[in-house]
This record gives structure tokens, sequence and C-alpha cells, in this order.
């Protein structure tokens, strides 16, 4: 019924014509973006972890995790909710230049905070980082990753460019790891390497959006609007990594190092596979924003027909995983970590409930601007992970964890449908359209039933 509507000729939409719209492109460069950010570490940490030795690799992850908690205080959430602004208004470039130059400045600030914990910390972590470099680079490694443009012109939906200047950052910073760094002593060339590349290329992209609107200096006003715009998404971030901390914090509390361990490694192996979803997302958020704003049919025709590929690839991926873990775990964690086989097949059941979820999330939730809703249903559903670990893990390990993180997800994917039920925009409901056809339909025939004979002359002379 779904795909019959979906080849309507009266349509105005088709799924040949979001192929031609640039949006196959745009997906294409997205790919290529997560596959360096997860093909490139792949190569890079055997060397590493040869050449550096278990010390010295082990600092360089210490400084990673530095720079990282940065990117998500710098990041402050603007990559949905200014995508989603800028989607909105793409054909006004003086609102774009008021919304970039309050979002860098807004960023820049938040920079400049975590610039100044980290030179309260740094007398904390001689032991663990004991080279200046090593963590000066990784902090500005962590701001520049938070600066990244890739927003605006994800926003824009012409992506091309500005992941092609991504992925040439990460190339020439793998490339230069392999020229670099040739003993334990190099560890700090590891983190240079990387933030000279994030360097030139987000700061190209900095330039390259001012060239699109031109340039605006930050005021007050301007970055004061681009922190409440990026609150509620900044809160979502902040929920996903909390509860995730929690349940290995829980984990970790009532089972040996070990599970934890293979818990990680199960986990991170599902990870790749929901990251083998997220660019059609991507792709998808800005377009949909605007089908939200402008046409609303076109909208939930395009979700729908969403739903059916990225629900199928979600039960493909799940099936894979299932069937294929004894041979994914042997192949990507070793035979030590055989343990892992039984979380992994839990975990399958995750990966088709996050595909409907991150599909009701930016293909409907944050489109229409149901923010609230989705921070209450996150939030809750945070909560009701966390009760699912305490309850599970005592008695079921690893798994019990994996199956809270099930439950948690069920219960989203629960709410989440009433939310859309309520706001009008069940995706998994009738087309609206066909249901304007039938009630026409209904209509047209009562009025033939119930419109009076027209008389012919004749008949009328015959009675008079």
């Amino acid at each position: 019924m779904l795909l019959r509507h979906f080849r309507n000729p009266q349509s105005n939409f088709s799924a040949r014509k979001l192929l031609h719209s640039g949006f196959l492109h745009n997906v294409i460069a997205l790919y290529g973006v997560q596959a360096c950010t997860y093909a490139l570490p792949l190569l890079t940490f055997p060397y590493l972890a040869r050449v550096l030795g278990p010390s010295g690799w082990g600092v360089v992850v210490f400084a990673q995790a530095i720079g990282i908690v940065i990117t998500c205080v710098v990041e402050y959430g603007f990559d949905i909710s200014a995508s989603r602004e800028t989607s909105i208004h793409r054909d006004d470039p003086a609102r774009l230049s008021e919304l970039i130059s309050g979002v860098l400045g807004a960023k820049s600030l938040l920079a400049l905070v975590c610039v100044a914990g980290a030179m309260f910390s740094r007398r904390f972590t001689h032991n663990v980082a004991p080279s200046a470099v090593l963590f000066w680079s990784s902090t500005i490694w962590g701001v520049c990753q938070g600066i990244n443009m890739l927003w605006f012109f994800q926003g824009l939906e012409r992506m091309k460019l500005a992941s092609a200047l991504e992925i040439a950052g990460k190339v020439l910073a793998t490339l230069s790891i392999f020229v670099l760094v040739h003993k334990p002593e190099d560890g700090w060339k590891v983190m240079a390497a990387q933030c000279v590349g994030c360097v030139v290329a987000h700061g190209v992209t900095v330039v390259l959006a001012y060239r699109e609107v031109g340039f605006r200096w930050p005021t007050l006003r301007s970055m004061g609007d681009a922190v409440r715009l990026g609150w509620s998404m900044f809160l979502f971030r902040a929920v996903q990594g909390l509860s995730g901390s929690v349940n290995r914090l829980v984990l970790g509390a009532v089972a040996p190092v070990a599970v934890l361990g293979e818990y990680a490694g199960a986990e991170r192996i599902t990870r790749v596979f929901q990251q083998g979803m997220w660019p059609v997302n991507q792709a998808l958020y800005p377009k949909l924003t605007k089908q939200a704003h402008h046409n609303a049919a076109d909208a939930m025709k395009t979700v729908r027909l969403s739903l059916v590929f990225l629900g199928g690839l979600g039960l493909v991926f799940g099936l894979a995983i299932y069937l294929g873990a004894p041979f994914l775990v042997h192949f990507v964690l070793g035979h030590a970590f055989q343990d892992s086989v039984p979380v992994l097949r839990v975990f399958a059941l995750w990966i088709p409930l996050t595909a409907l979820v991150t599909l009701m999330t930016f293909q409907l939730l944050l489109p229409h601007q149901l923010d609230n809703q989705f921070n209450f249903v996150n939030l809750t559903s945070a909560l009701v992970g966390i009760a699912a670990a305490v309850l599970l893990a005592p008695k079921f390990s690893a798994a019990g964890i994996a199956w809270s993180a099930v439950i948690a997800q069920a219960y989203t994917v629960l709410a989440f449908c009433v939310v859309l039920a309520r706001a009008g925009l069940n995706p998994f409901a009738r087309p609206p359209a066909v249901h304007s056809a039938i009630v026409l339909r209904v209509v047209g025939r009562a009025a033939v039933a119930t419109k009076p004979a027209r008389r012919r002359p004749k008949d009328l002379a015959r009675m008079s």
C-alpha cells in the first residue's frame, strides 16, 4: 500500500526524485566521513600498540579522552539544533550569518571555559600525561573538533566539499602518524598530528561558511540565542553519555573487570552496525526539517519510504549480528572474548529498535520541534535502563546490562509512538492521502445517490 502510494503519478514526491535531489551524494559523503572516523583508527591502532607499547599507548588514550570530553562540551549539540535552524532558513542569508556568528561565539566561550578547566586540572595529570605537548595537543584537538562546521553544510544539503575536507584532515593525520611516530617517546606526535589535521580541515570550513553568508561579529544576544537553541540537544547528548557510563559502573561494581571488557567488546561491535544507519538519517534530517515547514505531506511520504529502508536495514543488521556473533567476536576481539558472544546476540535485538528510534528522532520529532517531549522520553528511558541494569546485572552479569539496553530502547520506541500519535505524526498509520481519497469517494457517491433526477422537457410537458 505504501509503495503503491509512493508511485502515484499525481504525487509531487517519488523515490527517484529524492535520489536525484542531491540526497544520494550527501549520503555517500557522510558514509565517507564515517568510514574515515572508524576505519582509519583500525589502521593506526595495531601500529601504535606495537610502537608505543602498553604504557605509551595508555597515555595517548588518556589524552584522547580529555579531548573527547572537551569536544562534547564545545559542540553543545549544535550539530543537531543548528543544522535544523540552517535548513529552515537556508534562503535567508542574514539569518544564517547571525546564526553562524552566534553559534561560533557561543562555542568560543565554551572553548575558553574548557581551556581554563584544562589549565586548572593540568597539575593533577602529570602522572598520567607527563608530556605537556601531548596534553595541550589533545586540548586543542578537542576544541577544534567541537568547532566543526559540518552542521552548516549539512543544513544546506551540500555535504560534498565539507566532507572532502573532513576526510582529507583525517587522512593527513593518519599518514603523519606513520611518518612521525617510531618510538615510545613519540606519543605526543599522535595527538599533534590529529590536531594539525583537524585545525586545517575545520579552519577551511569556517572560512567557506562565512564566504557563503558574509562575516558578522557575534553579539551577546546572538550567543544567548544560540545557547538556548542548542540546550535541548546538549541535554540529550549528556543523558546519552551518562546512561552509558552508569551501565558500565553498575557492571563494574557487581562483576570482575574481565566481564566489563567482554561487555565493552560486544558493545563496540554493535556500535559499528549502528553507525552504518547513521548517514542516511543525517542526510534526510535537513531535508525533512525543511519539508515539515513547507510541505508536510511530502515530508511524511519521505518518512514512510525511509521507514521501509531503514527498518529493513535494521532487521538485516540485527539478524547478521545474531547469526554471525561467534565469527564477529573471534575476528574482531579474539578467542579470549568468547563470552562476549551471548552478549552480542542480545544486542542483536537492540539494533532494529535503534533504527526505529533514530528514524522517529531525526525524521519526525526534531524536524517538527518536539524537543521537550523528545527529552522527556530520553530522560525517562535512561532511568528505565539504569533500573533494569541494577536489577539484572547481579544475576545475568554482562548479558543483563545488554538486556537493560534493549528494554530501555523498547520503552523509547513505545513512548515515541505515543508522542507522535498525539501530534498526528504516526508513521505507521495509513497515509492521510489515502484516507482523503476514501472520504471523497464516499461523499461523492452519497451526493450522486441523493441528487434529484434531472427531468427532460418532454417529461415536464407530459406532467403538465
